[in-house]
């Protein structure tokens, strides 16, 4: 398994539209957000032998928007790593030579996406809208409830990757040593069991769902974003308590 998120710029990360603004932002988070229901499925997308998390979560992120509103966005497993190659300006890299780098910037990939497209491998690319959201535990359910799937960034460390194929979900209570950092992983947030601290979240990374603990999310959390995906979806953002006009004027400054 590969990681990926390289550090993000506190400068950039201010300059970018604050979806704690928006309407949504003053609703209550539900006591619990069950989507088991839903057909989604996280997908890998090479991120266990390429550093392309950032690609991949904003993949996951596009597919599971889409299933959300009863359908599969056509996504080509070989479309995110060449994503990937020309965030980080390789277009046409080979396998063996995304192998050797280093990873994204996320808010980098977030830009790319909106300025050039996010070509998926059809005709057309997608565009999300992005915002910055407050690393608060009930901003963070609320945007999951209202908004949708979160593109969260984490630094994980060497427990969290000796457990990170285990049923059992991450988690940190502060009383035992978490071990080196091992570096930054981006992924997604999908639905949430409740709001206390041992509550355990859906997270979606290399292919799967990895539960963890809101306290866990609370030491690893580094930065968190809200996407507006109008291809996708049957609703235009303002319905989510997105006001979508301003969002556009704030990412076009």
């Amino acid at each position: 398994m590969r990681l990926g998120r390289l550090g993000h710029s506190e400068a950039a990360l201010a300059k970018a539209p604050q979806l704690a603004t928006h309407r949504f932002a003053a609703m209550p988070p539900p006591p619990a957000v069950d989507r088991g229901a839903v057909p989604f499925q996280p997908r890998l997308f090479d991120n266990d032998t390429l550093p392309d998390c950032t690609a991949a979560a904003l993949a996951n992120a596009a597919l599971a928007v889409s299933a959300l509103n009863g359908f599969e966005a056509a996504i080509a497993d070989t479309a995110i790593p060449a994503f990937y190659a020309a965030c980080i300006g390789m277009q046409g890299a080979t396998a063996a030579q995304l192998a050797v780098t280093e990873g994204a910037i996320a808010i980098e990939v977030l830009e790319r996406q909106l300025t050039r497209g996010f070509d998926v491998g059809q005709d057309a690319p997608l565009t999300g809208l992005y915002g910055v959201l407050p690393l608060a535990p009930s901003s963070l359910a609320t945007a999951i409830a209202h908004v949708g799937p979160g593109y969260w960034g984490v630094t994980l460390t060497a427990r969290d990757m000796d457990n990170a194929a285990s049923a059992e979900p991450w988690d940190d209570d502060g009383s035992l040593d978490p071990g080196p950092i091992a570096g930054g992983h981006m992924l997604m947030a999908w639905d949430y069991a409740g709001l206390a601290e041992t509550d355990t979240l859906r997270l979606a990374t290399w292919g799967r769902f990895k539960l963890a603990t809101w306290r866990w999310v609370r030491r690893r959390l580094d930065e968190a974003y809200g996407l507006v995906w109008r291809q996708l979806s049957t609703v235009s953002g303002t319905d989510l308590g997105v006001d979508v006009a301003r969002l556009e004027a704030e990412l076009n400054t």
